[in-house]
């Protein structure tokens, strides 16, 4: 039995037992077509939830990571209800080789942070670049509630009198007090 078959574009004559192995290749090629169509439509899935994690990812880049947690800007709660807190102005040599290397790249920048290790909590303001010397940074208020850590300092500039020299400052203060898991309110 002779069957006329259409492969590829080109006709051939093909004999009952040719026709056989043809039908079972279509069969084996439409299974792996179907195969195809589904891994195709996973694949499609799998892509879209790829483009909302990196969707994801380059939102929550545009946002401030390391202090997120435990740092905010606000205005400082009742201090009647809280209780003073023990301090020291943190020297460089005092700090933990980490926070000098984040001090170090943040504080050409104005804002604050909280630092904590786990013996201490560090508490850093910076100022931002100066184009004088002669700043100086005085704390107003360190104090605690149930809830916070409060610390309010002042950027206080050159002295009237005081012999100012041109050049490129940042002033920045270190507060370093017992370790504490409360939220940390800074303002400055």
């Amino acid at each position: 039995m002779i069957i006329t078959y259409n492969w590829a574009d080109e006709n051939k004559e093909v004999n009952f037992y040719q026709q056989a192995h043809i039908n079972k290749i279509t069969l084996m090629f439409g299974s792996i077509d179907m195969v195809y169509n589904a891994r195709n439509q996973t694949y499609r899935i799998v892509l879209f939830f790829i483009w909302i994690m990196i969707s994801g990812i380059y939102i929550t880049a545009c946002t401030p990571i390391f202090p997120q947690n435990n740092f905010h800007i606000s205005k400082l709660g009742n201090k009647n209800q809280g209780q003073e807190v023990s301090y020291e102005i943190c020297e460089e040599k005092n700090m933990p080789h980490r926070l000098q290397k984040i001090i170090e790249d943040r504080k050409n920048r104005p804002g604050t942070f909280a630092y904590k290790n786990s013996k201490y909590t560090y508490l850093v303001v910076c100022y931002g670049e100066k184009p004088y010397s002669g700043y100086s940074i005085r704390i107003e208020e360190c104090w605690k509630d149930k809830e916070q850590l409060y610390l309010k300092t002042q950027l206080i500039g050159p002295s009237a009198g005081e012999e100012i020299i041109e050049t490129r400052t940042c002033p920045f203060l270190v507060v370093r007090c017992e370790r504490t898991e409360q939220l940390c309110r800074i303002e400055s």
